[in-house]
């Protein structure tokens, strides 16, 4: 509950839920009226550009480093909004999507409501740790660095826009966090099922809770005494025909059949988390391909920045620039490791299906294993941003690669101011020095 109302607050759920529709009205046009606000930012800040971004060296013309940040940050928050606002009815389908299969989990196991549970709270530890680090280092830039009135007031313009941008991040980090905890207790129940068929939180079936033979009677005294034939069984859950004997069909079947059940269930609650995630990497393309771009181009500005700073020898405003990098990567780094983390867990999850791949051919459970081995194997899960990016560690190792080298250009075309060397000074030390070097007569 208190996620949800955080990421309302931030304007980036713009839905309650199907039973309030007062609640997701409201979030609606709180949406909207931040939408509104922000045009209305953007304009001031192109408007007085030539007071916001007035460069003190030359006292002409406008600093570009400082606009071409505010703006972007700005752009990309509108982004943001504008695609909570699109994406709202397919951010609430994969909510019902994702919260449809927690009934079949609660099947499976007794522990299902538990780890969902702990997983909530993970997360919302993480967000509140998040939200106040990201409190810490934007008040602490305040207080080092903007004394100056129009370095306040252009503070106050883009900071609630970098905190939205860096909660997107957490946005989609908890929709992954959500899979990712349904994905682990089904790797949980397919090792219990690839061990000994026993679901953990649930009793394992014997014979005893098995369906109890009929007792005999004449009919079939007389046909325990004849030739004994197997019986065709077909399965009611796999819809398959397997040979068993009569003698062995009341007190086996049931026991059989729970693991095929499982099975079955298993199988299709991965499917639907599947497609579940194929709607995640579809409802925030635009807007999570805004922050990847606004967070490059802030750290190549605030590298460039800070490289000058120290080549000038001014250490003044180096640690804001600090902070806001180390802020902007660990966003960034939250949403990357519960990629890779939900990545694992499927990954896990094919790797313990090679421990029954051969059974023999009456074998139902190890041919489904099989069957859902290729599953795994031709459906993999990834996350990618409309298939330009995948969303893993990899992503940020190219964007730290891409910064240096922009880096390692811009710093080529720094200018670099020389002393000035008075002539009178340099004719005397010219003459000193062949003064010097001249050989005695």
């Amino acid at each position: 509950m208190l996620v949800t109302l955080i990421f309302q607050l931030c304007a980036l759920q713009t839905y309650a839920s199907t039973d309030a529709p007062l609640g997701s009205s409201l979030a609606l046009l709180w949406c909207i009226g931040n939408c509104i606000l922000y045009v209305g930012v953007l304009t001031f800040c192109i408007i007085e550009r030539r007071w916001l971004f007035a460069d003190a060296r030359t006292g002409t013309g406008i600093n570009f480093i400082p606009f071409i940040k505010t703006s972007i940050t700005i752009v990309t928050h509108l982004v943001v909004l504008l695609e909570a606002l699109i994406a709202r009815g397919v951010y609430r389908a994969l909510d019902v999507r994702v919260a449809s299969v927690d009934g079949a989990l609660g099947h499976l196991t007794d522990r299902a409501a538990s780890s969902l549970a702990r997983a909530r709270t993970h997360f919302r530890n993480k967000l509140l740790l998040f939200c106040a680090f990201c409190c810490a280092i934007e008040l602490g830039i305040l207080a080092l660095v903007y004394s100056d009135p129009v370095q306040l007031a252009l503070w106050c313009l883009t900071v609630p826009s970098l905190v939205i941008i860096r909660l997107k991040h957490l946005h989609h980090a908890y929709h992954i966090d959500r899979l990712t905890a349904r994905f682990d207790i089904l790797r949980e129940q397919l090792e219990s099922l690839v061990t000994d068929g026993v679901s953990p939180g649930r009793p394992k079936p014997t014979e005893a809770t098995a369906v109890p033979p009929k007792a005999q009677t004449s009919l079939t005294r007389w046909k325990m005494n004849g030739p004994s034939r197997p019986a065709v069984i077909v399965d009611s859950w796999t819809g398959l025909s397997t040979m068993k004997s009569p003698v062995s069909i009341g007190a086996t079947s049931q026991v059989d059949r729970v693991p095929l059940r499982r099975m079955f269930v298993v199988k299709g609650t991965y499917l639907t988390l599947w497609h579940a995630s194929k709607d995640l990497n579809g409802c925030c393309v635009y807007s999570q391909l805004a922050n990847l771009l606004q967070n490059f181009i802030q750290c190549t500005c605030d590298l460039y920045s800070l490289y000058a700073l120290l080549y000038l020898n001014q250490l003044d405003d180096i640690f804001a620039y600090i902070l806001s990098i180390v802020a902007t990567f660990t966003a960034l780094g939250v949403v990357l490791a519960a990629c890779e983390n939900c990545k694992n867990q499927v990954g896990q999850m094919g790797q313990l299906l090679y421990k029954r791949l051969h059974g023999d051919e009456a074998d139902l459970l190890a041919k489904m294993l099989e069957n859902f081995s290729l599953l795994l194997q031709h459906t993999p899960m990834s996350f990618s941003l409309g298939g330009f990016f995948d969303m893993d560690f990899v992503l940020l190792k190219e964007i730290a690669a891409a910064i240096t080298t922009y880096m390692v250009i811009f710093i080529q075309f720094m200018p670099k101011e020389d002393t000035p060397t008075d002539a009178t000074t340099a004719s005397n030390s010219t003459l000193a020095n062949s003064t010097a070097t001249a050989t005695p007569e």
